[in-house]
């Protein structure tokens, strides 16, 4: 027993021998204060961070009418309506030649991106500089709009990139407080190149879901089903671009978060290898985590708009704002080339279920890239020891969630995150123990497994222990690709179709079965539509998923109602290969439906 407690315990036994109800009392005081205390200061701290959350969301939504007022007196309805249906190169080339200006193209996204808002929520904040950075950009001469491949064309950023004077809160009340004082990389050069950021959009909360909550700016919804989610957390993203209030938007990507909503709402998206897009100055819960990294990602209308903004972003435009790139600037011949190319093809992850339509998809994008002379073959993934969903969740979070747990205390949890974070609470301690036993006694359910990476490293050795893993299978996957040949991989992008919002059930993890591995091995993918799901399909795919176990039957549901949600395909390529991942996607877009 340390000195202190063998002094304080003779000092009780002192009080209670001379005077027992004055030695309980103090008893009670001494154990009762510290606990008030605390409970006290945690009042204290939740009240603040509440108020100022109160006060942030008042101000923002004052912005907004503010703005939303102002641009209803500059543009009509049907002006916007006619510019914001313009294509990708159609707006661009009417912009470079003067055929439009760049503030009545502004006002028009403004003014279709306000009405959409009001029944889907994806607007977080308009940029209030944009007005300004269009006139500017309108003064400018034929010769200076040349040497900007962006001249005037807007573009949605996803709240969590920095922009010089404003908040990038991902979600979480206690980053209200912050004010940016330096604008992210990604963005800076898109500006340079003369694009006008105009709206910032809503993300899930912390960024670690693929569902379209958080409590400070509340639930975005899917433009084409209100009842379902966009996906996440690039939720604001996939609703602006789909609602047509958007032509393209960076999202970023580290478990499928371009992908899943680019899916869901029907729009093509770009999740590079990490590190070929900047991904300066940027706001996360977790920090120092290098095993996984997360991206910058691209999300548009169509592939001609992520290969254009593509361009940009491996260009000096990026390369002079971030000297931590590595100089690759596209590779045009790559992108265009008509050389024949061994198309790789799977339907079936383990063990997540994908629905018939979504498999058939994949198999009918396969065979119209046969039919064009390319060489298609089927692929499976290759079988390694440990579970990859495990890896991957025990990179995420490798401090046990610590990062994440500290940064939400004292606020309110949205429904999108409540498991994880039940989960995250429990001591690392006993995590690493229930994740032991678990290993032993259920080895060959891999959910649960899957579950043990929330417990994180234990330690160094266990941290490089995994790191070395996922580079084990990360070269299992090239070498398997290089012996067979295959260019590009074509597999489903969603297991399901859009989820249902449910703050009761949350949302489901499983729904990024077909995503998250793409950034374990760093492999660049996107995602491009391909059809929709017919009655015919909606039937036969409710008919046959499967609903053995709690997971398959909350996957079932959302089958329910799916006639009209979109179909995708996901196309992968190695390392540093967007260029071909963006080729075969744009073919696969111009197949005829």
């Amino acid at each position: 027993m340390s000195p202190f407690f063998y002094h304080s315990a003779a000092w009780l036994r002192e009080q209670v021998g001379s005077d027992p109800k004055r030695g309980t009392a103090m008893l009670v005081a001494s154990v009762s204060v510290p606990v008030l205390t605390a409970f006290m200061v945690r009042t204290y701290r939740r009240r603040s961070l509440l108020r100022q959350r109160k006060e942030y969301v008042a101000e923002m939504e004052c912005q907004m009418r503010s703005k939303e007022q102002e641009v209803a007196s500059r543009i009509s309805e049907e002006r916007a309506k006619e510019i914001t249906s313009l294509s990708f190169t159609e707006l661009q080339s009417k912009l470079q030649k003067g055929e439009l200006s760049c503030i009545e193209v502004l006002y028009a996204f403004q003014r279709v991106a306000f009405t959409e808002n009001v029944q889907l929520n994806f607007i977080v904040q308009p940029v209030l500089e944009a007005e300004d950075m269009a006139r500017r950009l309108d003064s400018l001469d034929a010769e200076a709009r040349k040497k900007l491949p962006l001249f005037g064309i807007p573009i949605s950023v996803k709240e969590n990139y920095n922009m010089r004077g404003y908040k990038s809160t991902v979600g979480v009340s206690k980053f209200i407080s912050k004010t940016c004082s330096e604008t992210s990389g990604i963005v800076q050069a898109l500006v340079d190149a003369g694009a006008v950021p105009f709206i910032r959009t809503n993300i899930a909360q912390t960024m670690m879901s693929l569902a379209a909550h958080n409590p400070i700016y509340g639930q975005t919804r899917n433009p084409l089903d209100l009842a379902r989610s966009p996906g996440g957390s690039s939720a604001g993203e996939s609703a602006a671009i789909a609602s047509g209030s958007s032509l393209i938007g960076l999202g970023s990507d580290i478990a499928g978060s371009v992908r899943v909503p680019g899916a869901w709402c029907g729009i093509t998206a770009l999740k590079p290898t990490a590190g070929r897009f900047s991904v300066l100055n940027q706001t996360s819960v977790i920090k120092g985590q290098s095993a996984v990294k997360g991206t910058s990602g691209l999300m548009a209308r169509e592939v001609d708009a992520l290969v254009e903004f593509t361009k940009v972003v491996t260009s000096d435009f990026q390369f002079q704002v971030d000297m931590s790139i590595p100089r690759q600037y596209f590779k045009e011949e790559e992108y265009l080339s008509t050389k024949p190319l061994t198309i790789g093809y799977s339907r079936y992850w383990a063990p997540v279920e994908v629905t018939q339509s979504a498999q058939r998809a994949v198999a009918r994008a396969a065979a119209e890239l046969s039919k064009q002379g390319h060489k298609v073959v089927e692929w499976d993934l290759p079988e390694f020891p440990d579970i990859p969903a495990r890896m991957a969740v025990q990179a995420y979070f490798g401090d046990g969630g610590v990062q994440m747990v500290n940064n939400l205390a004292n606020d309110d949890v949205s429904y999108v995150i409540q498991t994880t974070m039940r989960a995250l609470t429990v001591s690392n301690r006993l995590k690493q123990t229930v994740a032991a036993v678990a290993q032993k006694l259920i080895p060959q359910d891999w959910r649960y497994k899957f579950l043990t990476g929330l417990a994180g490293a234990k330690d160094v050795n266990e941290w490089f222990e995994l790191q070395n893993k996922i580079a084990q299978y990360r070269k299992l996957w090239i070498d398997d690709w290089n012996r067979k040949g295959i260019d590009v991989l074509l597999a489903p992008a969603v297991p399901i179709p859009a989820e249902f919002i449910s703050p009761k059930k949350g949302c489901s993890a499983a729904a990024g079965a077909y995503v998250y591995l793409l950034n374990l091995v760093n492999f660049p993918a996107g995602v491009v539509p391909f059809g929709k799901i017919t009655p015919e399909d909606e039937e036969n795919d409710f008919r046959n998923y499967p609903d053995q176990d709690l997971m398959q039957r909350r996957l079932k549901e959302n089958i329910k109602g799916s006639t009209g949600l979109p179909l995708s395909v996901q196309c992968v390529a190695l390392p540093y290969r967007e260029e071909m991942c963006l080729r075969v996607m744009n073919l696969i877009s111009k197949v005829d439906q």
